[in-house]
């Protein structure tokens, strides 16, 4: 996503639980406006990161009799060298999603991977040293969960922390959390998960960019991506059937070091280049070697055992 559309997606104030008056007080401009900030805090070489809540397997919903209903929400904050939060609308706003009907050994269908929830931006500053993203999956075990109402009062808690910096991300995770806990009945559920997925900004690794990422126990598995939103490029998703081939191909040509990151979910697909992908082994991330680039030229196949989704990314070394 270039920066047109990651501003289109931050400025949308059709998010769940915001209304205009508390976008307001938020500070969530246009899309012109976010546009206009993105590009004032970009640098030449290193652009905005996106982190996505790219997917969701429910090894165990907890429900004895049909299928488990599964809401989920999230918290971010991103952390400095000295340990302190600033809050700030742009970089991450609590958000959930509403229950949805889902039982054991399934992939939750109401994440899109063509458009996957937004969770947090990792702004091009050097004083930012890690994201720190409160992941909560749940059954919905007692009343309906009103997740925009919940998200509402997670809001609430966000703005209510006033513009000082906080101490830590416990400071700004703790009430908002509690606020949306509150407002759930959340003790009538199960958790399913509820992990802080914590990105380091590292000398390497820059918060794990251009690879699929997971948060998992025996309950469910959560996959994230981490994407440059100025320079992955995205392949898919698409469709495979038994027997199926397709060939992966980006804008250009492959080139070390650049990453590859590929996920698949649904039966399993083989894809010779990299190692096969199953749902105990839904992603492969690569760095890219000189010596793959000439067999990588004109792209690398992928084939289908079964009905399954399959995406790809390529993130420039």
């Amino acid at each position: 996503m270039k920066l047109d559309g990651l501003a289109q997606r931050l400025a949308d104030r059709g998010r769940i639980g915001l209304s205009a008056p508390l976008a307001d007080k938020l500070g969530i401009g246009t899309t012109e406006q976010l546009r206009a900030r993105l590009m004032a805090e970009a640098e030449d070489d290193r652009g905005h990161l996106g982190v996505y809540f790219l997917a969701c397997y429910v090894v165990d919903d907890t429900d004895f009799w049909g299928d488990g209903e599964i809401y989920w929400w999230s918290i971010p904050a991103l952390v400095d060298d000295a340990g302190r939060v600033e809050k700030d609308a742009v970089h991450g706003l609590p958000t959930g999603a509403p229950p949805h009907k889902c039982g054991d050994h399934e992939w939750m269908t109401n994440l899109s991977l063509r458009e996957p929830p937004l969770l947090a931006v990792i702004p091009p500053d050097a004083s930012v040293s890690a994201c720190s993203i409160r992941l909560g999956l749940y059954d919905d075990d007692g009343a309906a969960a009103d997740m925009p109402t919940a998200m509402t009062a997670g809001l609430e808690a966000f703005l209510a922390l006033g513009k000082e910096p906080l101490s830590g991300a416990s400071q700004l995770v703790t009430p908002v959390r509690q606020a949306i806990w509150d407002s759930l009945k959340a003790d009538e559920d199960d958790i399913l998960i509820e992990q802080d997925l914590v990105l380091r900004r590292g000398e390497v690794s820059r918060f794990g960019v251009g690879m699929v990422g997971s948060v998992m126990n025996a309950m469910a598995r959560a996959y994230y991506f981490v994407r440059d939103e100025a320079r992955t490029q995205q392949f898919g998703p698409i469709t495979l059937h038994k027997g199926q081939s397709e060939m992966v191909r980006f804008d250009t040509p492959l080139k070390a070091p650049g990453k590859i990151a590929i996920f698949a979910r649904g039966a399993d697909v083989s894809c010779p280049a990299f190692g096969d992908l199953s749902t105990d082994m839904a992603f492969i991330n690569r760095v890219l070697e000189p010596r793959q680039e000439p067999s990588l030229a004109t792209g690398f196949p992928v084939v289908g055992t079964g009905p399954a989704k399959l995406i790809a990314f390529y993130t420039p070394g």
